[in-house]
């Protein structure tokens, strides 16, 4: 499972591995469980957009969530 910011295209990770320079963003994964999250900690209006979760499956799966950010 990757996640990627589709606004500059940028790989955040990979698996549980984070090719970010970001420390802020990282992904956890319950053992035995399907289910993958994108984690980013102490939120900034720069991260609102477009994120995309793709599955390396063939052909690779992908569903696109909107962050958008409100309030502070």
């Amino acid at each position: 499972v990757s996640w990627i910011r589709r606004k500059d295209y940028h790989l955040l990770t990979v698996g549980l591995t984070t090719y970010s320079s970001d420390e802020r963003f990282s992904a956890t994964h319950l053992q035995n469980s399907e289910d993958w999250t994108l984690q980013i900690k102490f939120v900034q209006d720069r991260d609102a957009g477009l994120y995309e979760c793709q599955v390396s499956t063939h052909p690779p799966t992908s569903i696109f969530l909107e962050l958008k950010v409100v309030g502070k």
